[in-house]
């Protein structure tokens, strides 16, 4: 049954006049304190959350920015408020690098190295993308060579979530690539070291080329991140692997896509679903619940689909994933996903800060909580598709 959200104030913030103080940033920084405490206190999606304990731990943060030096000071005090809920999403991205890192990521814009890493057998890491006219391309890093060291520390000594952190900024990493052996010698790995310095990138969103089977044609399509951009990619995809190349059967890539933009993984599924098709179930703060249908459905792929994902599928990619399992039974093939299904709304604050606040879970259509829980494959494997080393040469549209 749908149920239709109440819906919150938007404008809700706490207020406080600054008397004593002299330096103008460490009061915006206070005044993005008590904005951001407001749109917790009024949209924070937790259904257990204790108002009486956040309205103490609230005054006891606030006293603590009166008390701070430094517009740092009063940040760190804003940051340890928002870490005091528990939610490792609900966070602010401080004004300059980190408000502009996020900001260009959805317009498919960023500057970084421009590789993905990705989980290996027996805790090791490798490389699952390399984006195209990157600095990790220019390199000589290819999908599949194994990471052995970054800036002179084994990989096994973090997580892999830390050292993502870490390739954000200048670093020195020591790979290793198993060569295809000839007739004559065995396969020899051939160890490297780069040196790589982020730069600018614009990410294409989607990549895909055509398959050929003994049979027909396989339509391949990898969806890297859901950018503003990436449902008019797909449709681009769709219509060449359909009309140019006779695709008889589709493959949608969701792995190590850690999502994005959710209305446009909505967008995707407009072209891969029927109307009045589910797209998920959304539970908000109140604990009232919105079925979202699909309307306005274009279902341009009506041959046979599956769709591969990983535990680097996330988000976004973990809920068009679902929608298509449980509303249109397609096969999800690979490995259990991340487990992130919970929605941020995006706050821009006067001090030119970004707020994200957690305000909704998602289900899937069939009720299976997305967040910590998502997906289990039907299949482990899907012949060569699988392979991280498939050699296919991948296109990226150019949509105007």
């Amino acid at each position: 049954m749908q149920t239709r959200p109440v819906l919150m104030s938007e404008t809700y913030c706490l207020t406080s006049t600054f008397y004593y103080y002299t330096c103008r940033e460490r009061a915006k920084v206070i005044t993005t304190f008590c904005c951001s405490s407001g749109y917790v206190e009024t949209q924070f999606m937790e259904p257990e959350f204790d108002h009486q304990s956040w309205s103490r731990e609230l005054q006891n943060s606030l006293n603590e920015t009166y008390k701070a030096t430094s517009a740092e000071d009063a940040y760190q005090v804003t940051d340890a408020m928002l870490k005091s809920l528990g939610d490792p999403f609900t966070r602010l991205l401080r004004p300059g690098r980190q408000a502009t890192a996020f900001q260009n990521t959805t317009e498919g814009q960023v500057n970084a190295i421009g590789l993905q890493l990705a989980p290996a057998p027996d805790n090791r890491l490798q490389v699952g993308l390399v984006l195209q006219s990157s600095p990790a391309q220019a390199a000589g890093i290819h999908p599949g060579d194994e990471v052995l060291e970054i800036n002179g520390l084994n990989v096994q000594d973090k997580s892999r979530q830390d050292w993502a952190e870490e390739l954000k900024s200048e670093a020195d990493m020591r790979l290793v690539r198993q060569s295809q052996p000839d007739a004559l010698d065995s396969a020899q790995p051939e160890y490297y070291m780069v040196h790589l310095k982020p730069g600018p990138i614009e990410v294409h969103p989607v990549q895909y080329a055509a398959l050929t089977r003994p049979d027909g044609v396989t339509g391949y399509i990898r969806v890297v991140v859901f950018s503003q951009n990436a449902a008019a990619d797909v449709q681009h995809a769709i219509q060449e692997l359909t009309s140019h190349d006779s695709a008889s059967a589709f493959i949608l890539d969701l792995r190590d896509n850690s999502g994005g933009v959710v209305a446009s993984g909505y967008s995707i599924a407009q072209m891969l679903l029927k109307d009045g098709d589910d797209f998920c179930v959304v539970k908000f703060a109140t604990g009232e619940e919105e079925i979202v249908h699909m309307q306005e459905a274009s279902h341009l792929i009506t041959q046979p689909l599956v769709v591969l994902v990983n535990g680097g599928t996330a988000s976004t990619s973990e809920l068009l994933a679902g929608a298509l399992h449980d509303s249109a039974g397609v096969p999800l093939v690979g490995e259990k996903t991340f487990g992130k299904g919970i929605t941020q709304r995006v706050v821009p604050l006067s001090d030119g800060s970004l707020l994200l606040v957690s305000t909704a879970t998602y289900m899937t259509p069939h009720r299976v909580p997305v967040h910590k829980e998502m997906v289990i494959c039907v299949f482990k494997k899907f012949g060569k598709f699988c392979s991280k080393r498939n050699t296919c040469k991948l296109q990226s549209p150019t949509v105007p």
